[in-house]
Parts: structure tokens; C-alpha cells; sequence
């Protein structure tokens, strides 16, 4: 193990630098300007940890982790014991522990991953990466870690970190789209005629509707986008609170002007939906959407208009190479030729003693027909 190699912890990315950042990252989510959003942002508490490994002072290896301060693992996370966010609100009472899991993800974006510069030693500085979160865990009394969404393509994350302690459990399946076209035609012409067909009759209808689609530039519309999004979580999730307030929309357009690419949909002169996307060199994430439903019929399609064919059109003309889109909504992914990727929470314990007994549990038949038994009565179990 090379002896130049060193270290480090920060607790913003302005320590790091954009150029060393964006240099070595192929993903909006693990942006410089992302990252600066979150930290500059005051929607919602955040507590980054940046781990960087150097060489001759060069970045060449970070992982973005966050104190889950949102708890994002007990909600999107494996259910891997029952009543641990019970045992860790406990255990912080108590003064042994914090009440919140380390994440190496970035929020609100379904992927872990850890950035590397091209063709390095990957086993070597993941395995400096990992020892630092150890010491990070250890020092903030954090008893678990999780890289909560590592997927099915990551070789690396995937055969080396069951050999740092960390247990596999099943995740969730998200969505991308290998854009391989010269032109909105050729894509239609690689699905299957019924499909095309369709997608075909959608564009028209939005047309005919009065329903236009148009690139826009959102820095005048953060009240308007904020409170499209909180339309959007109104309908599917009425008990939550929408922290993308126009604050948010502001601190993104601020700093991350550059990343995002946004379409919005106009019927009578009005914005009645938007779609915003995070951009970094040739992959874009389609990130969130948000309509008025007061105004908006389902003959207009504005949501596939909006979500779909506007951000694949452009992805073609800039020479975009994958689109990554959102779980849920298979039927209609697949239908417009995305591809499912799986992934998978990988969980450690941070305790030796407790860790011990964990890992045993979690590979045990009893414990596995008592999980299965719990999912089932739970009422929060996702359907």
C-alpha cells in the first residue's frame, strides 16, 4: 500500500474544490454544485462527511456520507431488525450511541457509489475509504453504516464490501435508459410497434390539448415549481411534507444552475408541470416532476411529455448516453425502453460485540422466518 496515499475528512466540499470534484465524478448526484446545494440549502438539516484519499495532494478517491439526519435508511433501507430506530433513539438517550445511521450515498438520489479517478486501485482506496468511516463511526459514536443503494453493476462496491464487514440485503430497483440513437425517430423505430404507436398519439394529444413543452431556464420560477411539487406529493403521499420549498429551488439555481436541465409544460399561457433533471457530462437523472392537476386532463399526457419524451429527445441531440429515472411506475418504464437495475443496502455494525451477534443473526434461518413473519404484520410494509 503506497505510503504517499493519505486520508482526509471534511465537512464541506469548498475544502475539496469543484475541479477536484466534478474531475473525477460521471453522475449529477455527485457533483460539486449538488453537494454545495445540500450544504448551502436551509429546507432541511443536513450533516455531510466527505472521505477523500490523496496522493502528492490530488484527489483520487471520495466518498460522499451523510448522518442520516432525514432517516432515510428506515425508509428506503432493508427492514433488517425490527425496532432498531426504537433501539437507537434508546441507545442516544443513554449515551451509547447516535440515533442515526451513516449513509455513503447522496441525498435524494438512489445510488451509493464511491468516485474514483480512471483506472485506479479500487480494492486499495476503498479499503482506505472504509477504515476512515470505521474511525468516523467510532469517534461520533455512530453505531451502524450503510452504502444503501450499491448497484448490480458496481463490481467493485459489490464483491468488496462483504469483505468489510458489511452484510447484503436485498434493496430496491431503479431505472436507466442506454441512449444508443442518432435521432428521436431511430428510438421510436427500436420499440416494439404497439409502443411506438402509442408514444406517437401521446405527443399529439399534448399538442392538441394546448399543452406545450419547452426548455426553460427555472431561476424566476422557484415559487411556481415548489408548489407543483407539492401538488405532485399531495396526491400520492398526503401526509408529507414537501422540503423542497422554493428556498430549495433557489439555493439549486444558484449553485447548481449549470447541472440541471428543466421542461417545463404551458397550456394557455400558464406553467401547468415542469420536470427537472441533474446533468454530469453524459448522463442525465431525471430527477423530479410537478404538475397542476386543475388544469391538466388524462388525454393531455403532459406527465409522459414532460418526464419522458422531452428529456430523451434532448439527451439525443447533446449526446447523452444514459438516462437514470426513479422506481415505481415499471409497466410504464419498460414500456418506453428503459432497463431495470437492481440494488442492494449493504449494512455494517460498528459495535464488535454487537456486530458479532448481528451478523450471525442476520444469516440465520430462525432470523430470516422471523423478518418474513414481522414484513408481513407490519402496516408499514411497502406495497
Amino acid at each position: 500500500m503506497s505510503l504517499s496515499k493519505k486520508v482526509k475528512v471534511f465537512r464541506s466540499v469548498s475544502e475539496i474544490g469543484r475541479e477536484s470534484i466534478d474531475s473525477i465524478s460521471n453522475d449529477g448526484f455527485f457533483t460539486f454544485e449538488w453537494f454545495r446545494t445540500l450544504e448551502t440549502q436551509q429546507s432541511f438539516n443536513i450533516a455531510p462527511i466527505y472521505i477523500g484519499v490523496f496522493e502528492d495532494g490530488n484527489l483520487e478517491a471520495l466518498a460522499p456520507c451523510f448522518i442520516d439526519l432525514q432517516d432515510h435508511f428506515f425508509i428506503d433501507g432493508p427492514k433488517i431488525m425490527p425496532f432498531l430506530k426504537l433501539f437507537l433513539t434508546l441507545g442516544q438517550k443513554l449515551g451509547y450511541c447516535q440515533e442515526h445511521v451513516l449513509l455513503c450515498y447522496s441525498p435524494f438520489c438512489l445510488r451509493s457509489k464511491v468516485l474514483l479517478k480512471k483506472d485506479p486501485d479500487g480494492k486499495q482506496l476503498l479499503y482506505l475509504l472504509s477504515k476512515m468511516m470505521d474511525n468516523v463511526c467510532k469517534e461520533k459514536r455512530i453505531l451502524f453504516s450503510s452504502f444503501l443503494f450499491v448497484s448490480e453493476f458496481d463490481e467493485l462496491l459489490m464483491k468488496s464490501l462483504p469483505n468489510l464487514g458489511y452484510q447484503r440485503n436485498a434493496g430496491t430497483s431503479t431505472f436507466y435508459l442506454d441512449v444508443q440513437w442518432k435521432s428521436f425517430e431511430e428510438y421510436l423505430k427500436s420499440l416494439k410497434n404497439m409502443n411506438r404507436h402509442s408514444i406517437r398519439r401521446e405527443i399529439r394529444k399534448c399538442a392538441q390539448n394546448g399543452v406545450t413543452i419547452k426548455d426553460n431556464d427555472f431561476k424566476t420560477l422557484s415559487e411556481k415549481m415548489a408548489g407543483l411539487t407539492g401538488n405532485l406529493l399531495s396526491k400520492y403521499n398526503p401526509s408529507s411534507n414537501n422540503i423542497f420549498d422554493p428556498k430549495f429551488f433557489s439555493v439549486l439555481n444558484q449553485c447548481a444552475a449549470n447541472k440541471t436541465k428543466t421542461f417545463v409544460a404551458e397550456k394557455n399561457g400558464d406553467i401547468v408541470g415542469f420536470s427537472l433533471s441533474m446533468r454530469q457530462g453524459d448522463v442525465l437523472d431525471v430527477f423530479m416532476c410537478g404538475f397542476d392537476y386543475q388544469v391538466q386532463s388524462s388525454t393531455d399526457f403532459t406527465y409522459f411529455n414532460l418526464c419522458y419524451y422531452a428529456p430523451i429527445q434532448w439527451s439525443i441531440e447533446q449526446g447523452i448516453k444514459k438516462l437514470y429515472y426513479r422506481r415505481k411506475s415499471d409497466r410504464a418504464k419498460l414500456y418506453r425502453g428503459c432497463k431495470k437495475e437492481r440494488t442492494f443496502a449493504f449494512v455494517k455494525c460498528h459495535d464488535p460485540v454487537l456486530g458479532f451477534c448481528f451478523n450471525k443473526a442476520l444469516n440465520s434461518s430462525v432470523y430470516a422466518q422471523l423478518k418474513s413473519r414481522f414484513l408481513e404484520l407490519s402496516p408499514t410494509k411497502e406495497t
